[in-house]
């Protein structure tokens, strides 16, 4: 049968349509292969060494994982290589680990293990005004916390301010999973990734922790950088 054109030129919307409402997550691709002169960082652990790398090129991380190997130590020298190969250093293998690409930001998992539980817990309604980021971020947590015990009532913990200041938002999103909106509000960051609160794993950055998730930004006094 012959489609006309009008339904032809309906059916690319929806197929558009259809593709942007899936959330756009998919293997990463370019930001993977941009070329990257010059790379080095001194003795440090993985994770640190994978933040420094995302302020120094303007990368916004989602770490799925945590464990032992972020805490291992490196000391990275890389010249005219591309973003996915100095990772793929910094994390010590090639095959061990998938990385997606989400919103601009970069999602790293490790292959074969499961995320968190907690990232696909979706929320029902996430609504803030424009706001500080690590205060946005705050907003998430304790909304996660309503969701998963509806009864809690008090929040008590403290964050350091971005400096400068990096508004994100405003948000109003409904049925999005933790992940999508921490996706959403890192994504429209001036800087930040976050990873999964583990015990004994720490960052030079300054950080927002809950019980789920570590939340760095790039903005604010860093320790020295290991050289």
């Amino acid at each position: 049968m012959r489609v006309g054109l009008p339904v032809k030129i309906w059916l690319t919307v929806f197929a558009l349509l259809a593709t942007q409402a899936q959330g756009a997550e998919h293997s990463a691709g370019p930001p993977l292969s941009r070329p990257i002169s010059h790379f080095s960082i001194g003795q440090t652990s993985a994770l640190d060494a994978l933040l420094w790398f995302g302020r120094d090129n303007r990368l916004c991380l989602g770490i799925e994982f945590s464990g032992p190997e972020l805490d291992r130590q490196v000391h990275v020298e890389a010249d005219h290589t591309t973003v996915g190969d100095v990772m793929k250093e910094i994390l010590g293998s090639r095959t061990a680990y998938q990385f997606l690409l989400a919103d601009g930001v970069i999602l790293i998992r490790r292959r074969g293990g499961k995320p968190p539980a907690w990232l696909d817990h979706r929320l029902r309604q996430f609504e803030q005004p424009r706001m500080e980021l690590m205060s946005a971020d705050a907003g998430l947590w304790m909304a996660l916390e309503r969701g998963v015990n509806p009864s809690q009532q008090g929040f008590a913990g403290d964050s350091p301010l971005t400096e400068p200041i990096d508004d994100v938002g405003p948000f109003n999103e409904r049925r999005k999973t933790v992940r999508q909106l921490l996706i959403k509000i890192v994504g429209s960051s001036r800087g930040a990734s976050w990873f999964p609160t583990s015990q004994g794993v720490g960052v030079s950055f300054p950080a927002s922790i809950n019980r789920f998730w570590t939340l760095v930004t790039y903005s604010g006094p860093i320790a020295n950088r290991p050289r």
